[in-house]
């Protein structure tokens, strides 16, 4: 438990009240306990305080926590900041197997290096290279000649194929699968989907016997700081690798295909689909279900909202809605005008 005071001190917030209180944790202030921090971070939740029985709590704004029946307040800018702040004081990681397992199986031209963590039945192949402080947890798969730089952990049931490369701070959370096989066929008569797809026509018409795969031969190039989602699955390149930029954070249930340059400081959520030879700026931003599709460009500095659908290539700098694409203002207008269809042709129709 660390006190009131230690907790303001750590967060550099503003410390009022009992300086001495215990806290075991910050709560939501309707659920907290009398050992509980409350986050009070909206008026919603400040209003929540009485249903509560937490003692402190924490603000973003002027109020009178006095009134509020508690015996300390802190005061930090900021919401989100605030959280951040909090939960990094009071979490705690899983805790990794100390030293290299007896179970793991590691080859003898691997390199490991300082402070480095394996747990049970993890395997590393041949001609791999580990930094210092990795720490690989149980049932990882980490396949010959991947590269894995200093301070990385990689939790259970990650799968890394053949020539990764996987830099600096890196974490790939539970079962994510870092250089599958990309998804590429051709027909073997060359009048399968890229006839039509080249076509440009309505009409589908296709004659073929099977479709050829087209093997993979490029890798996956992770960059510093990228925060990878369980099952996440990025496909290693066709020919040059598949990027992922330096401080990219990937949600759960991500598929980046084959070819993808995908830029810095991006944040992607659930379940988006990255298509083939995309190619992503900095800072872009993906909500949950939202697609891009292959060989399109996007600027950075742009936000497709959840759900969004981009077909064709994005400028810098925009924030981007619904499917097809367009600007959030103008999807807004046409999804109202949409709304009141029936009303229009009712009208039309007297």
């Amino acid at each position: 438990m660390l006190t009131l005071e230690d907790i303001s001190n750590r967060i550099g917030g503003a410390l009022k009240g009992n300086p001495k209180l215990l806290v075991a944790g910050p709560s939501e202030p309707k659920l907290a306990n009398e050992t509980q921090l409350a986050l009070a971070l909206s008026d919603q939740y400040i209003k929540d305080i009485s249903l509560g029985k937490a003692k402190a709590a924490l603000f973003t704004k002027k109020v009178d926590w006095k009134e509020l029946n508690l015996e300390g307040a802190i005061f930090l800018n900021r919401g989100k900041l605030a959280l951040y702040k909090v939960n990094k004081l009071f979490y705690f990681p899983p805790k990794e197997a100390k030293g290299i397992s007896p179970s793991a199986i590691i080859d003898e031209t691997a390199k490991i290096g300082k402070n480095v963590n394996v747990g049970p039945f993890t395997s590393v192949g041949a001609n791999c290279v580990i930094g210092d402080n990795v720490n690989i947890f149980s049932n990882v798969t980490i396949m010959d000649n991947v590269t894995i730089d200093n301070r990385c952990v990689l939790y259970p049931g990650v799968r890394v194929f053949e020539n990764v490369k996987i830099g600096k701070n890196v974490t790939c959370n539970a079962n994510a699968v870092i250089g599958s096989d990309g998804f590429s066929f051709v027909s073997d008569t060359g009048d399968g989907i890229e006839k039509v797809m080249l076509a440009r026509t309505d009409e589908v018409k296709m004659d073929l016997n099977n479709y050829l795969k087209v093997e993979s031969l490029g890798s996956v190039d992770i960059h510093d700081n990228v925060e990878i989602g369980a099952n996440c699955c990025i496909d290693k390149g066709t020919i040059s690798d598949t990027i992922i930029g330096k401080g990219t954070k990937i949600d759960n249930l991500v598929h980046i295909a084959h070819n993808v340059q995908l830029g810095r400081n991006c944040l992607i959520c659930g379940q988006v689909g990255i298509a083939g030879s995309a190619k992503i700026g900095d800072r872009v931003v993906m909500g949950g279900q939202s697609g891009v599709g292959d060989n399109i460009e996007v600027g950075s500095d742009v936000i497709l909202a959840g759900k969004t659908g981009l077909s064709v290539n994005a400028k810098s700098n925009q924030f981007l809605m619904g499917n097809p694409a367009m600007s959030k203002s103008r999807n807004i207008k046409s999804y109202i005008a949409f709304r009141r269809l029936p009303q229009i042709i009712k009208m039309l129709k007297k």
